[in-house]
C-alpha cells in the first residue's frame, strides 16, 4: 500500500469512529429530551406514546454509551506508547478531568437560575455541589471515562487473558454503592477493554468491507438488538455487556455502509464536536423545550422531541467549530490540550 493510500485509509477509519460518536451523541440528546418530557408527565394520558417512548429509550440506552466507551479504547494502547505514561495522563487530565470539573461547577452554580425550568427541584448548597463533583455525579461520562482510561493504563501491559479476567471480575463483582466513581468505571471498563483488544489496526478490516456486507451485518444486528430489547426491556448490569457490544458493532457497520456519503459527513461533524454537545446540550435542550412550550404552546411528542433534539445537537456543535474565533477553547479543554479527546 502506498503512503497516500495508507493515509486515506487511516482518515477513513477515523471518520468511521467519529461517525459512530456522532450518531451516539445525537441519540443521547434525543434520549435526554424524551426523558425530560416523561418526567413532566406530559404524555401519561396516551399509553401508546408512553409504550413506544419507553421502548425507544431502552433501545437507545442499550448501545449508545457502550459505543462511546468502545471507540475510546481503540486508540488507547497506541496513544500510551506514543506519548509515554506521564504525557498521556496529563493529556487526559486536560481533555477529560478539566472539563468535568469546570462544567460541574458551571452546572452547579447555575442551578438556582435554571431550577424553575427543570422537572426536579433541589436546594442549592456549596457542600452538595462539591460532594456531587467528588462522587462523579456531574457530567458522569467524562469522569467515568477518565477513570476507565486510568484502569486501562494500569493493566495494558498484562496478558490479554489477565486483562479480561480483571475487567469482567470487577464489572460483575464490585457492588453498586450509589457512588458513580466507585461503580460506573468498573461496569463500563469492559467496553473500553474490548476497544483496546479490537484495536485501531483492525478498523482496517472494517474499512475494507463492501457496502453490501456492511449493510447486511448492520441489518442482522439491528434485528437482534431490537428483538432483544423488545423481549427483555432495559439492559441490566448482567446483560449490558453482550448487548452493548452488539450495538457497538451495529453502529460501526452502519457507519461503514454510509462512509463517504453526505449523511456520514454530517455524523462525523457531530462526532468531532461530541464533547461540546455532551457538555452544552442540557442548557440548549431546556431552552428549546421552553421555547416550544411557550411559542408553539404544545406538549405534543413530535415538536417536543424533534426541536429540542436538533437545537441541543446543532448549537453546541457550532460552538465547538467556532471556538477559536469566539475564544472559548477553554470551555472544552485546557488551553494547551489537543482537540481530539481520544488522543489518536
Amino acid at each position: 500500500m502506498s503512503v497516500d493510500t495508507a493515509e486515506r485509509a487511516c482518515v477513513s477509519r477515523f471518520e468511521i469512529v467519529d461517525a459512530v460518536k456522532g450518531i451516539a451523541i445525537v441519540l443521547m440528546v434525543f434520549g435526554h429530551t424524551e426523558q425530560g418530557c416523561m418526567h413532566r408527565q406530559w404524555w401519561d394520558g396516551d399509553p401508546h406514546v408512553i409504550a413506544w417512548i419507553k421502548l425507544a429509550d431502552a433501545f437507545i440506552y442499550s448501545f449508545h454509551m457502550p459505543a462511546f466507551f468502545f471507540v475510546s479504547g481503540l486508540f488507547l494502547t497506541r496513544s500510551i506508547e506514543k506519548r509515554g505514561v506521564r504525557l498521556f495522563v496529563l493529556e487526559k487530565v486536560k481533555t477529560l478531568l478539566y472539563p468535568y470539573l469546570l462544567w460541574g461547577l458551571i452546572e452547579g452554580l447555575s442551578d438556582p437560575l435554571t431550577d424553575r425550568f427543570r422537572s426536579g427541584h433541589k436546594p442549592f448548597s456549596i457542600k452538595a455541589l462539591l460532594l456531587g463533583l467528588a462522587e462523579g455525579n456531574a457530567s458522569w461520562f467524562l469522569i467515568t471515562l477518565f477513570l476507565c482510561i486510568m484502569l486501562a493504563l494500569a493493566i495494558y501491559r498484562l496478558p490479554q487473558w489477565t486483562q479480561l479476567i480483571l475487567a469482567l471480575g470487577a464489572a460483575y463483582v464490585v457492588p453498586d454503592m450509589g457512588v458513580t466513581v466507585l461503580y460506573a468505571p468498573f461496569v463500563n471498563f469492559p467496553f473500553v477493554l474490548a476497544g483496546m483488544l479490537f484495536g485501531a489496526g483492525r478498523l482496517n478490516l472494517v474499512e475494507k468491507l463492501s457496502r453490501r456486507i456492511a449493510w447486511s451485518g448492520f441489518a442482522c444486528i439491528l434485528a437482534f438488538q431490537a428483538g432483544t430489547i423488545w423481549l427483555v426491556g432495559e439492559t441490566t448490569r448482567w446483560n449490558k455487556l453482550p448487548i452493548g457490544l452488539a450495538g457497538s458493532a451495529m453502529l460501526i457497520l452502519f457507519c461503514r455502509a454510509m462512509d463517504g456519503t453526505g449523511t456520514s459527513r454530517l455524523f462525523v461533524w457531530f462526532g468531532e464536536s461530541s464533547i461540546a454537545i455532551f457538555l452544552v446540550a442540557p442548557f440548549c435542550q431546556g431552552f428549546a423545550r421552553e421555547l416550544v412550550l411557550h411559542l408553539l404552546r404544545t406538549t405534543a411528542p413530535a415538536p417536543q422531541l424533534l426541536i429540542p433534539t436538533v437545537v441541543a445537537s446543532v448549537i453546541p456543535a457550532l460552538l465547538w467549530w467556532w471556538q477559536k474565533p469566539l475564544h472559548i477553547e477553554w470551555l472544552f479543554r485546557w488551553p494547551s490540550a489537543p482537540t481530539d479527546v481520544l488522543g489518536r
